[in-house]
């Protein structure tokens, strides 16, 4: 009913907002809070230009990649009404790369803020993705307990492993332990790959909102299709499997842990988190969704805020009807504040922090949904883990039919300086981030949090191109993240 009365209401305000757009075009009035402050408004690059680099990286699960990632934008001159409360009118961003273990990833996306000088704000964004490590966890409370192995050397049980250590462990050769699972007599298996999968994504996001009460407030419409596909490694060889002795062998993988999952839902085991919760889609799936939002923004400068809030409510809901394979909704609601302190202080210092809570349920849930949630103001977001979400833990370690979250950064401006007619602005941020799933929004508490701090740097290129390297450290994993764009 909820979910109904959500979605009439938002094709009411669609409509009206629809009819009266022919003549809600200049002038109007926008919020003097969302004007850039005269520090950047003096250094603002009028017209086109382009932003971008290659980035050369490390990730324990990808190995060394190689990238290219870049955004041109377009100001437009001072004399444009928007140019003193917009960080760009167009923005195209691209990136592509490749990593030394065979993921290849491309992006593109458009945004055009004010679009013909109305209310009305266009978005789009498509995204490929091959990955040969998708990781996998089982998705729920249990997922919090901290990693443990037994050792195949030793025998000895370890406790509070090290995420390292633990796929280590993994990787050492068994012999057979479960023949009901298709596992032979006489053949060496290793579980390298038990939370590993091939996984491949199309996906597409059409993106239409619209201003009200100054642009304080906006109403979001978006439209996405998105096509995946899983391939697991179940008893395929593998050469990067270790002796007792440590050295590399080759061996046979196990059943990895999403099949295992999957065979327990498809034999009705009453305890399977699948069957509990109506997760579905092994083998990955089509999906086409309508997604709504509803954004109270009072930020300054969107890409680098340093004053404002941001609260934000979001609806997904896919359906057969809609030509999808799945059928479930999500409900998000997201908090941001953004605040300068220590005044004091020469330099400027802004204190940021987010709150998130998600839910997602319904008769057909597709699994990867669980991991993966979408924001009004942010497009798709990866749950938990990573360097979107909590940095010190592998991107979606942690997934659940409602998911908690937040995150707290100090941003410290050190230096700005010009070289090459280029504009640079450099910051240290020390940053904290907390979050945690549950197995419904009737198990939501406050305990049990998986946290991180760490440390990070920032280099704001021309204002609106943000370079984050980020470093994190949990209890089970230490990661290093040089990614564009602030977190929130």
């Amino acid at each position: 009913m909820f979910l109904r009365r959500s979605l009439f209401s938002f094709f009411i305000l669609f409509i009206y907002t629809i009819s009266q757009a022919q003549n809600d075009t200049l002038p109007f009035s926008i919020s003097e809070k969302r004007r850039i402050s005269e520090d950047k408004l003096s250094s603002k690059k009028e017209g086109w230009y382009i932003t971008g680099l290659p980035r050369l990286g490390y990730d324990p699960i990808q190995g060394i990649g190689i990238s290219a990632d870049g955004e041109i934008f377009n100001n437009r001159t001072s004399d444009d009404p928007f140019f003193a409360y917009t960080p760009y009118r167009e923005r195209i961003t691209f990136s592509v790369g490749y990593t030394q273990f065979g993921k290849v990833s491309a992006g593109l996306g458009l945004d055009m803020p004010y679009f013909l000088d109305t209310k009305w704000r266009l978005r789009a964004r498509f995204a490929f993705s091959d990955n040969p490590n998708k990781i996998y966890f089982t998705p729920g409370e249990n997922s919090l307990e901290s990693l443990s192995y037994r050792d195949r050397v030793t025998g000895e049980f370890v406790e509070n492993a090290r995420y390292n250590d633990y796929r280590r462990a993994l990787s050492v050769i068994r012999p057979l332990q479960n023949p009901w699972e298709g596992e032979v007599p006489g053949v060496d298996y290793t579980d390298r790959n038990f939370h590993y999968n091939r996984y491949t994504k199309y996906a597409l996001d059409l993106i239409v909102e619209r201003t009200f009460m100054e642009g304080d407030l906006r109403l979001v419409f978006a439209g996405g299709v998105i096509d995946l596909r899983y391939n697991p490694y179940d008893f395929e060889l593998e050469d990067r499997a270790l002796d007792l002795d440590g050295n590399r062998v080759e061996a046979r993988n196990g059943l990895t842990l999403i099949t295992r999952d999957f065979l327990e839902a498809e034999r009705g085991d009453p305890d399977s988190y699948w069957v509990q919760n109506n997760i579905t889609g092994y083998e990955g799936g089509f999906s086409v969704k309508f997604k709504a939002g509803l954004i109270y923004d009072t930020r300054d400068f969107e890409p680098d805020p340093s004053k404002g809030t941001l609260a934000e409510y979001s609806l997904g809901y896919t359906a057969p009807w809609m030509g999808s394979d799945f059928h479930y909704s999500r409900h998000q609601f997201q908090w941001m504040q953004f605040q300068k302190i220590l005044g004091f202080l020469p330099n400027k210092n802004v204190l940021a922090s987010r709150l998130m809570l998600s839910t997602i349920g319904g008769p057909e849930v597709f699994f990867r949904e669980v991991f993966d949630i979408w924001s009004a103001s942010q497009g798709r977001i990866g749950v938990l883990g990573g360097e979107d979400t909590m940095r010190g833990f592998k991107k979606f370690r942690f997934g659940g039919m409602a998911m908690g979250m937040g995150n707290i950064e100090l941003r410290s401006s050190i230096s700005s300086f010009s070289w090459l007619d280029q504009d640079f602005e450099v910051s240290a941020v020390p940053f904290f981030d907390f979050g945690r799933v549950w197995d419904g929004i009737q198990n939501i508490n406050l305990k049990g949090f998986k946290y991180n701090p760490g440390l990070g740097a920032r280099i704001a290129w021309n204002q609106s191109t943000i370079l984050r390297f980020d470093y994190a450290r949990s209890a089970e994993d230490a990661q290093f993240f040089f990614v564009f764009g602030q977190i929130f």
